[in-house]
Formats: structure tokens, C-alpha cells, sequence
């Protein structure tokens, strides 16, 4: 985390809170404002959404554009490395959204970068395609 002032506030905690505790999962601002709501904790729309701005500007959550028109998600990563450098996979099929972490695309980020002189932003770029369990289930 950056040496910003942190001000630390009930609803924020509550918010980060949700966010850890599902740290594995993306979840989108409308999804954190339903389950806190129907936890008690009377948080307004605008008030999560400005909070998980702050967030990942900070660095606390990684934010992911998923589709053109809808909102994005965001992803619990505290100071951990390992969650900057990967891509996703979007299941078309059940929504899913999967992490990457594939030697073979970092050789092709890198490529693409080394020889066409362009950095992909991995928080944009995100595979569509369908999941093991709804080929599965397609295939039945």
C-alpha cells in the first residue's frame, strides 16, 4: 500500500471485511451493497462505490472491466504480488470468471511487447469462452 492518509471508517471496515472474506471470488459493487444491506448494515450505493474506488486506486483491490455496458467487479488482493499478473477467463455459459496464471500468455505478453512494442493491460483482457463444467453438462 501507497503512504496515503488512511482514514479509517465502520463502513469501510465492514466493506473490507466482505471483500477478505471472499478474497478467491470477484464481486461487483451492487453485489457488496445487497449483502451488507441484508446483514443490517445500512450502506448506500454510492457510499460502497466510492469506498471501493479509493480501494483500488490504493492497490487494496484489483478492479476488472469484464464487458463493455456492464459494471466492473473487483477482487480482494491486499499487498499480495500474485494477483497483478494474470489473466482471466470468462465462462459464457455459467459467468464465471477464472484466474490465468498461464507460463505460455506471459511469454506471448512479453512477445507483444518486445516485438510490437505494446503492453497489455491484464486487467482488460479477458478470454470468453466456456468452462470445463458447462462443456460437461453441454455434452450430456
Amino acid at each position: 500500500m501507497n503512504n496515503k492518509t488512511v482514514y479509517k471508517t465502520k463502513q469501510k471496515e465492514i466493506i473490507l471485511d466482505y471483500l477478505k472474506s471472499n478474497e478467491d471470488s470477484h464481486v461487483t459493487i451492487d453485489e457488496v451493497f445487497k449483502y451488507l444491506n441484508e446483514q443490517g448494515n445500512k450502506v448506500g450505493r454510492t457510499t460502497v462505490y466510492r469506498h471501493m474506488e479509493k480501494l483500488a486506486d490504493d492497490g487494496i483491490l484489483r478492479k476488472y472491466y469484464i464487458e463493455e455496458g456492464t459494471g466492473s467487479c473487483y477482487q480482494y488482493i491486499g499487498e499480495r504480488e500474485d494477483c497483478h499478473q494474470h489473466f482471466h477467463l470468462k465462462c459464457t455459459e455459467c459467468k464465471e470468471l477464472i484466474h490465468l496464471k498461464c507460463s505460455y500468455l506471459e511469454d506471448v505478453n512479453n512477445h507483444i511487447l518486445k516485438d510490437h512494442n505494446f503492453k497489455i493491460n491484464n486487467t482488460k483482457t479477458v478470454f470468453y469462452g466456456i468452462c470445463e463444467n458447462c462443456r460437461d453438462k453441454l455434452e450430456r
